[in-house]
């Protein structure tokens, strides 16, 4: 197309130019040609104010964490096309997007994490759909998986490691599923029934169920999506519970049945046990309530002794 300056030749050229691996160009494939789109839509070449404008247009769609890759990947194709002499560099200098930080992410309660389950299990009965959200939220809260992880999962993924079933998962960053949560005889059995329920040879291990979609897998919007619904359901409202607050839950809970900080680093694959030494930096300072004794220190009977003056 060269409407603008041979735009998809050069993004090709600047995909195969990246020394990067593949699964990382396909993902600056889908992210370049997305934006020819829209620069296909202007009447003029783009122009700085045009890839600002994107960048808003991101934000209104997407996560931030996924509108900054958006722009980091923009930023670099306009700086490879000014270094090889092919254009001018418009996206100079665009700043990205502000990420909240996952830690903002609250985790469930031992009590709202069982209501949840509850409810869940309480309708799995309906149809397909909500026995496929009982064992997807099943999973997610006892193994702490990411959304992404949800979504690449495939039925084959299953293996029976030592004394228990195993999923293996593509992680954050990696290329391959070469790591493993393991599946409680509780998860692995939701995850059979649905299977059987579904009967199909699809790969994928959760697949949509809807008229417009049906039998493509799960995207990580859909799994947020559900999981938001089903917390507004049993009364878990607020922007810091979502579907990640699972995987923090699975971590507190983890840690309060007696994990070590090494053995929850290795059921949340972080790479660094300083990741995981937040989430005990967090479950230290939900049981701790220093604020009241400090109150009961201070106050003493001034609040009672008031209410006698009245």
């Amino acid at each position: 197309m060269d409407k603008h300056n041979n735009l998809e030749q050069n993004i090709i050229d600047f995909i195969e130019y990246k020394d990067v691996k593949p699964i990382t160009k396909g993902s600056y494939e889908r992210i370049l040609f997305e934006y020819m789109k829209y620069v296909n839509s202007l009447p003029k070449p783009p122009t700085r104010e045009n890839v600002k404008k994107y960048r808003n247009i991101l934000g209104n769609r997407l996560k931030a964490t996924s509108t900054q890759k958006h722009i980091v990947v923009i930023r670099n194709f306009y700086e490879w096309l000014y270094a090889e002499g092919r254009g001018d560099n418009i996206a100079i200098g665009i700043k990205g997007v502000r990420i909240e930080n996952d830690f903002k992410r609250e985790p469930l309660s031992k009590k709202q994490a069982h209501n949840l389950l509850e409810y869940a299990a309480s309708i799995s009965g309906r149809s397909i759909l909500e026995l496929r959200n009982f064992a997807m939220i099943s999973l997610m809260i006892t193994t702490g998986l990411r959304t992404i992880e949800v979504e690449r999962s495939d039925k084959n993924d299953i293996h029976f490691i030592e004394d228990a079933q195993a999923l293996f998962v593509m992680g954050k960053g990696r290329d391959d599923k070469d790591s493993y949560v393991k599946l409680s005889p509780q998860v692995f059995d939701l995850i059979s029934e649905y299977l059987f329920s579904r009967s199909d040879d699809y790969d994928p291990l959760f697949i949509n169920h809807g008229r417009n979609q049906k039998r493509a897998r799960i995207s990580t919007r859909t799994i947020s999506k559900t999981v938001k619904e089903y917390f507004q359901d049993v009364g878990i409202l607020g922007s810091k519970y979502t579907a990640h607050s699972l995987r923090h839950t699975a971590a507190t809970m983890a840690m309060l049945e007696g994990a070590g900080l090494h053995s929850t680093q290795h059921m949340l694959r972080h790479k660094s046990p300083n990741t995981t030494q937040i989430y005990l930096h967090k479950l230290t300072r939900r049981q701790e309530f220093y604020e009241k004794k400090i109150s009961e220190s201070l106050f003493g009977d001034i609040l009672e002794n008031r209410e006698d003056k009245k």
